[in-house]
């Protein structure tokens, strides 16, 4: 018998959305680690790993999504929704070039990390209207390091998951 892979396709997608809804809500319970503000970004996992597979398209969509989805559910609709959809969308941007240049799946990450620190400075920015919040980046970039090395670890074991469970290979 063979699969209908559309439909294949979208019930990945359909877990991998959920997926990343849940790890945004479940970040946002936990504490800053070392640096104020400061995330691991677990669900920039899942736009990781589906824009590893080459679809930058769902990648996108999957992405809003979460974040669309994951600050309702959390009640974050403020100022915290915008940084939020500010740094997913720079780190998918900054992890789409960077792929496309042929970095390992690790420095995609890492560039995914550091833009998305970007991008909710700049937002930030635009909220404040301090130029000082810039000072902050050196101290985001090093931590960007860490994270993306973390979030392409658990990139790789998502991506054989799913290779187990939708049998994608």
């Amino acid at each position: 018998m063979k699969t209908n892979t559309n439909a294949t396709n979208v019930a990945r997608l359909g877990v991998l959305t959920s997926l990343g809804i849940v790890l945004h809500i479940l970040e946002g319970m936990l504490p800053s680690f070392f640096l104020p503000g400061a995330k691991l970004g677990l669900a920039n996992v899942i736009t990781l790993v589906i824009l590893w597979r080459g679809n930058w398209i769902e990648a996108t969509e999957v992405a809003i999504l979460r974040i669309v989805l994951g600050n309702i559910l959390s009640g974050n609709l403020g100022v915290g929704f915008f940084l939020s959809l500010g740094g997913g969308l720079a780190s998918l941007g900054g992890m789409f070039f960077s792929q496309r240049r042929g970095f390992p799946l690790w420095g995609v990450s890492i560039m995914g990390a550091l833009f998305h620190n970007l991008g909710q400075l700049v937002i930030a920015y635009f909220y404040m209207k301090s130029e000082s919040i810039f000072y902050y980046l050196p101290f985001l970039a090093f931590y960007s390091l860490p994270t993306g090395l973390l979030i392409a670890y658990l990139g790789q074991c998502l991506i054989r998951w799913e290779e187990n469970i939708f049998s994608l290979s």
